[in-house]
């Protein structure tokens, strides 16, 4: 387990000082490393945390949320979101990762979300660990799997090239071929990694609890080299395990290596919030709207065109219906400038898929917040000599997925 430490809380871009009044010294060099580690493997084009050393020392975060711990200090970057508390930033936050990832949040489990004060990490691993024990008191999913064993009497089938080998000399021993029931399965290999991983990082008494009963559960389950390339067959006979399977892979956040080696250098759970966003309102459009109309990460077309090639491909974030391109940023608008500060690497991004799809509305949407106006719809322009509608859209994700999925109704039906 990790050693108990202090557990700092910042937002995106905000600043953790060195020193007396943050972090030690020592321990912002760990976070930092460990940010660096993250950043080969997240798509982010900042850093996950900058270090200064003016003359007030600080660490300061990137559009990258979640948690980073080393021994002694955890780091909690939540995103920026309208009107809300620590606590409702997590809640919010959490939502998300669950929508982005296609797991449900049970009743039970936004009863827990209301009422947890911990960090983010310790909310993650709590829904996971109680949810598993759950599924694990009725049992660990089994499958058969064949063996290989010596034995003094005929079990299955006789293995007639080992027996006229091995034991040619030896008649009182039977090379047998049979099946198993085990489980040790590459499923129950997954979530055994996860659950131990996961140890090294909780530092709640009640996770570390839960943690232990898990351990003991998966006792005779093996240890994965290699929980990513688990060959995981998710069927009827393990539907109580789909979404703990995801969990898993959320909780692991893809960082597979060192999942049986401890938590000496760190845990991090890490995530884009220009990437979650994206996703969050991609499913959250999905699921409200009838099948077949919403496609994410269109492919198909291109801006430019060269001996019957294609060339630059274009991939909208969203588009509806063949003709309504959706983009999402999370990018916080101006709402005292006449423009909301939309940026004009935006705007021309925009016109090229309006070309490409023959687009009859083109939507920008943004976070919303406090300062800007209600209503789904911003601002409502026309691409110039042409009778495109530009819109420019704000969702509150601090509301509930249903006041979420409506607003994006409205922005979908053009709604101002």
């Amino acid at each position: 387990m990790s050693a108990a430490g202090a557990t700092h809380t910042i937002p995106e871009w905000g600043n953790l000082p060195i020193g007396d009044k943050g972090v030690s010294r020592d321990r912002a060099l760990r976070l930092h490393a460990l940010a660096e580690r993250e950043k080969s493997r997240l798509p982010v084009p900042q850093p996950i945390l900058s270090c200064s050393w003016t003359a007030k020392p600080s660490l300061q975060a990137g559009q990258v949320v979640g948690v980073l711990s080393v021994p002694g200090a955890t780091l909690e970057i939540l995103p920026k979101i309208a009107g809300a508390e620590d606590a409702g930033v997590r809640q919010a936050l959490t939502r998300m990762l669950a929508v982005a990832w296609g797991l449900p949040i049970a009743d039970s489990e936004r009863t827990l979300l209301a009422t947890q004060r911990d960090n983010l990490l310790e909310v993650l691993i709590r829904l996971f660990a109680d949810g598993l024990l759950v599924a694990v008191r009725r049992g660990l999913p089994h499958r058969y799997r064949p063996v290989e064993e010596d034995l003094a009497f005929l079990r299955g089938k006789l293995d007639i090239h080992r027996q006229c080998t091995r034991h040619a000399v030896r008649p009182d021993r039977l090379a047998c071929r049979f099946e198993e029931l085990s489980v040790d399965t590459p499923l129950n290999r997954v979530l055994k990694a996860a659950v131990r991983r996961l140890t090294f990082a909780a530092r709640s008494s009640a996770n570390v609890r839960l943690l232990a009963e898990l351990r003991a559960r998966f006792e005779f389950v093996g240890d994965s080299r290699d929980p990513s390339a688990e060959p995981v067959r998710l069927d009827r006979t393990n539907t109580a395990f789909h979404r703990l399977y995801g969990w898993a892979r959320l909780l692991l956040a893809g960082d597979w290596q060192g999942t049986t080696m401890g938590g000496a250098e760190g845990f991090a759970l890490l995530f884009p919030m220009n990437d979650l966003f994206e996703e969050f309102v991609g499913r959250t459009l999905k699921s409200a709207l009838a099948p077949g109309r919403v496609y994410l990460q269109a492919t198909g077309r291109h801006a430019l065109a060269h001996g019957g090639k294609g060339l630059f491909s274009l991939q909208p974030d969203i588009v509806v219906d063949g003709d309504l391109v959706i983009d999402t940023k999370w990018k916080h608008l101006e709402a005292q400038d006449g423009k909301l500060g939309v940026k004009q690497a935006d705007v021309y991004q925009m016109l090229a898929y309006a070309r490409a799809y023959n687009a009859r509305r083109l939507v920008l949407l943004y976070p919303w917040d406090r300062h800007l106006p209600t209503g789904a719809i911003l601002r409502r322009w026309t691409v110039a000599g042409t009778d495109t509608v530009f819109d420019i859209a704000a969702v509150n994700v601090g509301e509930s997925r249903q006041s979420v999925a409506n607003t994006l109704r409205q922005v979908v039906d053009g709604r101002a």
